[in-house]
């Protein structure tokens, strides 16, 4: 008796399977605020049929910046939800944030949650954009004697900017900056 009620209780839990998958839930995005669009995207990945909508959950930007998202088209710019789509299964599903920072330097932060069958399966997706200032940088270094240090993006103190590469500028009054070195 002890071992069928054994059964009645594992046997659901292993017919139980995440409805998908998402190749990356976070992404961080670099780029000059003078570009114009900035972005990412992953894929959503299924293998039986689902229906799927999204929500922004967290927005956080400049005011002057916009947002957009293609899942799997592109929606309307500063689009906060959409109706629930059909998926047939066993595909995967493309997902992109846009940026549009509008020439306003600055950092935004986007996070979707995406809902599976009218809630039975949730997850989110995170995108960080950074939209920096161009500026020659040997002049702003040799202008700024207010820099107390400069680091890379895992924290660690430089002494020498590559090209092509992200610094933060950590200014006297402990105020940072992030800023993107093209050459």
């Amino acid at each position: 008796m002890g071992i069928i009620r054994l059964f009645v209780f594992i046997i659901p839990l292993f017919s139980y399977s995440q409805l998908f998958t998402i190749d990356n839930n976070y992404m961080e995005i670099y780029n000059l605020s003078s570009i114009n669009n900035f972005s990412e995207n992953t894929y959503l990945n299924h293998s039986q049929d689902i229906t799927v909508s999204y929500q922004i959950i967290t927005d956080s930007m400049p005011s002057e910046w916009d947002f957009q998202h293609c899942f799997p088209e592109c929606h309307p710019i500063n689009t906060y939800t959409i109706d629930p789509i059909a998926f047939v299964g066993d595909s995967s599903i493309f997902l992109k944030g846009h940026f549009y920072p509008n020439n306003v330097p600055g950092e935004g932060l986007l996070v979707m949650e995406l809902n599976a069958n009218h809630g039975l399966h949730l997850d989110t997706v995170t995108w960080r954009g950074f939209a920096m200032l161009e500026t020659d940088v040997a002049e702003y270094l040799n202008g700024s004697r207010g820099i107390k240090y400069i680091t890379n993006l895992e924290g660690r103190r430089i002494s020498e900017i590559k090209s092509e590469s992200v610094v933060i500028i950590t200014y006297q009054n402990n105020q940072s900056k992030v800023c993107y070195i093209i050459k």
